[in-house]
């Protein structure tokens, strides 16, 4: 069995905060780039945010259907991120536009 890593809260919310502050202007720092500061698991890199904000350190907005689909930070009262940057794959085989009708267009 493995056993984990000492984790050192202090150094990973100061990394967090050097990040963010990195990041004013850009794009939202991702998962990897926060499991990377933090040397979290990915399962445990949102509890930890969602931590950090409920202390008041940082604050996190979201929008979208679901949570965390669009996604900025800040350092509480601080200049936010950008929003996350979504990388839109490009199509194997790409859409094409539906036949028309012998009868013509449809109108509404």
């Amino acid at each position: 069995m493995r056993t984990l890593r000492p984790f050192d809260q202090d150094k990973a919310t100061v990394r967090v905060l050097v990040l963010i502050t990195q990041s004013i202007g850009k794009p939202c720092p991702t998962r990897n780039e926060l499991m990377t500061v933090t040397g979290l698991p990915k399962r445990k890199v949102w509890p930890f945010m969602d931590e950090l904000r409920r202390r008041g350190v940082i604050e996190i907005e979201e929008r979208s259907i679901r949570p965390g689909n669009w996604r900025r930070l800040r350092i509480a009262g601080g200049k936010w991120t950008d929003w996350t940057a979504r990388q839109v794959r490009p199509r194997r085989f790409p859409l094409e536009s539906a036949p028309e009708s012998p009868r013509g267009p449809k109108e509404q």
